[in-house]
């Protein structure tokens, strides 16, 4: 991969230089691997300039690990934003559109944006902006980066690269090209073998043990698909977890796990299927509903409750709780479902 260019390297130091109150760095609602990755090289690029940093997200976060690498440097959005998201604006791996409401119409002009995306981008008003359609993870443009700006490239940012790589691409079976393959070997001899052994590995927790035994007990399987839930749960951090359990069950292409907490309902999918695109059914299937990440193996979004959260939050409303899970269960279950069998109608057709 060749390095940034003169004028594009000069420019973005030039806006870094100018910097009076620190970074401040955006991320994508929910997280993936890829977006803490790619913010944390951009914290990295900051310090590498004597600029303070610090990067901020909403929704939730699925590899713990992740964060207690980047430490103090990442925090959740405040549910109330004020001067706390002062100083220079940057969007990692995010464009304003992609943002929630609430940020997006607080954002004026971001002095950078820095992502791959296949949107349209062109009225994307920024003082530096580079939006890519041609690489599938921003860690790949912030390998560059690094590069271009002769950022040292220690251990820890290596491996969390490749384990981003790694993650978007599942260990090279889809979404790879040259780009993320030249990005890959370069970062490759300074990787940490333990730690992206951890990465990959996590502990399991108790809860995670807890809902895979609620979703076994919870499962319906349609054919090679299966649907379960894991009820009202603590930490929606677990679902991708179990998703993962439930797709390794004989005769199982595609699993869907749904869960409740006091706020919101998430949903998590993976499919070894090449014939479907879950990013794709998830959009048509709940792309009203909110934000939806993912590719073609993995999806997820995160549903608020609104006035329904009343229900959650009281404890005393057993039965009610009840009858909402079975409400929620036959509609998440219908609409994958009825978009699943579509999808496979057209197949039929073709």
């Amino acid at each position: 991969m060749k390095k940034l260019g003169f004028f594009k390297r000069r420019k973005l130091k030039s806006i870094l230089k100018n910097t009076q109150d620190g970074l401040t760095i955006l991320i994508r609602k929910n997280p993936t691997v890829d977006s803490l990755a790619s913010a944390y090289a951009l914290a990295r690029i900051a310090e590498h300039f004597h600029i303070n940093s610090k990067c901020y997200y909403s929704g939730t976060v699925h590899h713990k690990g992740l964060l207690n690498i980047m430490g103090s440097g990442i925090e959740p959005l405040p549910d109330v934003i004020t001067d706390e998201l002062s100083g220079t604006l940057a969007l990692v791996d995010v464009v304003p559109s992609e943002l929630p409401e609430d940020v997006s119409a607080l954002i004026d002009i971001p002095a950078i944006i820095i992502s791959h995306s296949r949107m349209a981008t062109k009225d994307i008003k920024c003082h530096y902006k580079d939006i890519r359609a041609n690489v599938e993870t921003t860690s790949t443009i912030m390998v560059q980066y690094l590069r271009s700006l002769n950022v040292p490239i220690d251990s820890t940012i290596a491996t969390m690269f490749l384990f981003a790589i790694r993650d978007r691409t599942r260990t090279f079976l889809t979404n790879l090209n040259k780009h993320g393959l030249e990005a890959y070997l370069f970062v490759l001899e300074h990787m940490d073998h333990d730690l992206l052994l951890k990465l990959e590995n996590p502990a399991v927790k108790s809860e995670t043990f807890n809902d895979l035994s609620k979703a076994l007990n919870n499962r319906e399987i349609k054919n090679t698909y299966l649907l379960t839930n894991t009820g009202y749960i603590k930490d929606p951090g677990t679902l991708p977890k179990v998703c993962k359990y439930m797709l390794d069950l004989e005769g199982i292409s595609t699993a869907l796990v749904y869960a409740v907490d006091t706020s919101n309902i998430y949903v998590y999918a993976v499919s070894n299927n090449i014939e479907i695109n879950l990013t794709q059914v998830f959009k048509k299937a709940f792309g009203h509903c909110g934000n939806i990440i993912g590719n073609s193996s993995y999806a997820s979004i995160t549903i608020p409750l609104g006035l329904f959260s009343v229900i959650t939050k009281n404890s005393n409303n057993a039965k009610s709780k009840e009858l909402m899970l079975d409400t929620i269960k036959n509609s998440i279950s219908s609409r994958f479902s009825r978009t699943i069998k579509e999808g496979e109608g057209k197949l039929e057709n073709e």
